[in-house]
């Protein structure tokens, strides 16, 4: 499934071309990854002109994804650069509740073709059976959040999309 957003980029006739294909998820303005089950809209907010600094832009469209990524789920989400190691203490998972404590940080590659945002911090409840039967909830904790991806453009916008 591809989903798109785009972060509207006026910037002096600049334009960024990406060549190639892969396996990418296409963020979509207004909504995150979608998993086993869906992720409710995480709303944008309208703005009559785009920012003037692209990487801003960016960020916001990034941060927005990352919100819908921490959705509580009943699994943990794909392609929001989320492990959560679970199986080491449940025997099966029932839900997954996410809280973001520092946003990854968005940097472009040298030649504009990809994007590398990392240093978020991001803390994960999962819930569920324990081996013995019993109901249990642990908390895991990571320093090294990352969301990774290509950039593209069409027109005067700019796409992000995430591996």
């Amino acid at each position: 499934m591809k989903r798109s957003a785009i972060v509207g980029l006026v910037a002096g006739g600049a334009a960024l071309l990406v060549a190639g294909a892969g396996v990418a998820w296409w963020l979509t303005l207004g909504t995150g990854p979608t998993g086993s089950t869906p992720t409710p809209s995480t709303p944008a907010s309208a703005s009559p002109t785009p920012p003037s600094d692209p990487l801003v832009a960016m960020q916001e469209q990034l941060d927005a994804y990352a919100d819908a990524c921490a959705e509580p789920a009943a699994s943990v989400p794909e392609h929001c650069g989320i492990v959560v190691p679970w199986a080491a203490d449940l025997a099966e998972l029932s839900g997954v509740a996410f809280r973001i404590e520092q946003y990854p940080v968005v940097a472009l590659s040298a030649d504009g073709r990809s994007f590398d945002a990392t240093g978020g911090v991001l803390v994960a409840t999962a819930t569920g059976t324990t081996r013995d039967g019993t109901p249990g909830a642990f908390t895991y904790r990571t320093d090294e959040w990352a969301l990774r991806g290509e950039v593209s453009a069409r027109d005067d916008q700019t796409i992000l999309s995430v591996r």
